[in-house]
């Protein structure tokens, strides 16, 4: 048995240097708190840059903007239309992330495995870390949680949520990312922009997305035997030139999963290696660009959406999304859609709407369509009424939300915030968690410099307002793409990924004219 060999000691130690654990020491270091940043691989940035998923989605603000903005400038990120969902070079995004923790004056630590807590009454008293020294335990006075897993509340004794009943406690499909060269990206735009516009003839029953029909091309020849991905994106990285770059893809799925047993955790990456592979030789044969294409990594990182989820003094909920509810204590601008991966086998890439017994304002209702295909929901046919977001408004996710329940100095943030099932599904992206780290570190500091005894008695109030002196816009409506959609006029419509978008027509009532969108080559011409 090995013996404690040494003992660190700070003010604030943070679990975990993925998005949510980089904003959050740099945040509570920057305040003159004494950090470490604690992380098992030997870089940061967690499933954005080790996992290859490098498309930064959600309302980019605060130490997140800070880091996009310093990548943009050393060219090593590109930004779509407006700003939108910037894109960045994970190499450079690691070392980026690196800087800014260091520079911040935190220390960080690599190699360090959290596997247990010490507790008294109900306070973490330190952590212990098995690494190459050996066994370490780490004092402080608070600690933020953000290994994805919960692993560090799980162990503290927080109660946690796992899948949720719909879905009989599975977890959202798993996906693999990877990484690939000698890409023609100007080629496969135009043969995707064609695909598009040829569909738009068809009835809106027959239309298809393009990777899904050149999937379904494939398995009719023989070349592949099952849907890789039923939706994927194609991420383009800043190398290069259009005609020959590299791009990454978040492109297979593996489903029935349990996240948490490390049993099954191993099945999804055998599973993912392989199926990157079939996806790779597919892309070369079908898919327009990718002729050349050659496999340059696989991901160090399995790309899960959730494993579990912590029950604290708030629970976000998927209603609160539909309702778009705002919160005293609000600490992010929360403006996609519900983004719940599939968790079984079927044709849907992600379920974008919940089920309600109630029509929400201002959510896109309709009485429900489920007719037991069993593609959504797998287990049981969902009645009530269906809710989708709606794409001219937002929601905040609460301060609360990061206090774990029966633990006084743990916080927590990232994707294994407080939030049932489907507001984990939406709200567990990169802006989102890096607001929710950031948050993190200042209501640490503020509980130390406060005297207070537990991190629930911090005026939640008290951190959206430091965040918004620290430029943080949470005062201002979200801008750039989410303005747009705020004053676009036309009507709000279920589209072909079955989340709601806004058809520039006058006519049908927006919550009785469900169609599927027209999408946007037709929306230009009109």
């Amino acid at each position: 048995m090995l013996t404690t060999c040494k003992y660190l000691n700070a003010d604030i130690v943070v679990c975990g240097g993925g998005p949510a654990g980089c904003a959050a020491a740099i945040s509570a270091a920057r305040a003159g708190k004494r950090t470490i940043l604690l992380e098992y691989r030997e870089s940061l940035g967690g499933l954005c840059t080790n996992g290859y998923i490098i498309g930064i989605a959600g309302v980019i603000d605060g130490i997140c903007k800070e880091w996009v903005d310093r990548l943009l400038e050393k060219n090593h990120a590109v930004t779509g239309p407006g700003g939108h969902h910037p894109q960045v070079e994970p190499e450079h995004g690691k070392i980026e992330l690196e800087q800014m923790v260091l520079q911040a004056g935190c220390r960080l630590i690599y190699g360090a495995h959290v596997v247990d807590c010490v507790k008294e009454d109900n306070r973490i008293k330190s952590i212990i870390l098995y690494c190459k020294s050996g066994k370490v335990e780490v004092s402080a006075d608070i600690f933020i949680d953000c290994t994805g897993d919960a692993d560090l509340a799980f162990a503290a004794g927080v109660p946690c949520e796992v899948g949720n009943a719909e879905f009989m406690g599975l977890n959202q499909s798993v996906s693999m990312g990877f990484r690939l060269a000698y890409v023609n990206v100007k080629k496969y735009r135009e043969a995707f922009a064609a695909w598009e516009k040829s569909e738009l003839s068809k009835p809106i029953e027959q239309r298809r997305r393009y990777l899904f029909a050149k999937q379904q091309e494939a398995i009719a020849n023989g070349d592949l035997h099952e849907i890789l991905s039923p939706a994927n994106l194609v991420y383009t990285l800043p190398i290069g030139t259009p005609e020959c770059t590299d791009v990454t893809l978040d492109a297979t799925h593996t489903f029935d999963c349990h996240c948490d047993d490390v049993i099954d955790l191993s099945r999804q990456i055998v599973d993912q290696h392989r199926k990157v592979l079939w996806f790779v030789k597919f892309l070369q044969k079908y898919v327009a660009g990718f002729e050349n294409a050659v496999l340059e990594n696989m991901a160090s990182m399995n790309g899960i959406r959730d494993s579990r989820r912590i029950v604290g003094e708030y629970i976000f909920t998927g209603e609160d999304m539909g309702r778009a509810r705002k919160f005293e204590d609000g600490i992010l601008q929360h403006t996609e859609f519900y983004d719940a991966h599939v968790a079984t086998p079927g044709v849907h890439g992600a379920t974008r709407h919940i089920h309600l017994p109630y029509p929400v304002e201002p959510g896109v209702c309709r009485p429900s369509q489920d007719d037991d295909d069993f593609m959504h929901h797998p287990f049981v046919a969902m009645g009530g009424y269906e809710v989708r977001t709606n794409p001219r408004e937002y929601s905040e996710l609460p301060y609360r939300c990061l206090i774990a329940k029966g633990v006084d100095n743990l916080l927590v943030a990232g994707r294994c915030v407080s939030a049932d099932y489907h507001a984990l599904g939406s709200i567990r992206i990169i802006a989102p968690s890096m607001s929710m780290g950031q948050a993190a570190g200042i209501g640490a500091c503020m509980t130390i410099d406060k005297g207070l005894a537990a991190c629930r008695e911090l005026d939640g109030k008290l951190v959206r307002e430091r965040m918004i002196e620290l430029g943080v816009k949470l005062n201002e409506l979200p801008g750039g793409l989410w303005a747009e959609h705020r004053n676009m006029p036309g009507r709000i419509v279920v589209n072909q990924n079955d989340a709601c978008t806004i058809v520039n027509d006058e006519g049908d009532d927006a919550l009785r004219g469900f169609t599927f969108s027209l999408g946007k080559n037709e929306e230009k011409k009109k």
